[in-house]
């Protein structure tokens, strides 16, 4: 329940924003496969309008069968709330994009949000869905 989220340690602020720093720095250099190492093995992708997508196996699948390659990410009004182990983390982004078989530089702008789960000392991503408006 989002009325018990507390306040997040500094410690756990900082890692959280190195997990979504690192995951924007690998689709910047074209790495989107190694955006499943960031991720939880039971991780679920819910991507607009479309079916949801389940274990780091399933998305490393669908990753390779849609290439990307992502020109530059925009994040704003970011913000990162926690419950222990739980956390959410949601911005609004604009990236601009080239896809195969398609000619031009596509744009995509909205919201995303992100559940994490802390592992250890670590946070992985639980969950990632977007809107685009």
């Amino acid at each position: 329940m989002l009325s018990n989220m507390t306040e997040i340690s500094k410690q756990d602020l900082n890692k959280i924003k190195d997990v979504h720093d690192l995951w924007i720095a690998k689709e910047l250099e074209g790495n989107g496969s190694e955006l499943i190492d960031l991720c939880t093995q039971d991780i679920q992708w819910l991507a607009p309008n479309d079916q949801p997508i389940v274990g780091k196996e399933e998305i490393a699948k669908h990753l390779a069968a849609h290439p990307t390659k992502v020109e530059s990410i925009d994040i704003s009004d970011l913000c990162i709330h926690d419950s222990g182990s739980l956390a959410y983390l949601i911005s609004n982004y604009r990236t601009h994009y080239l896809t195969s078989g398609h000619s031009g530089l596509h744009e995509s702008t909205g919201t995303h949000l992100w559940v994490l789960r802390k592992e250890g000392d670590d946070w992985r991503v639980a969950v990632v869905t977007w809107s685009a408006w």
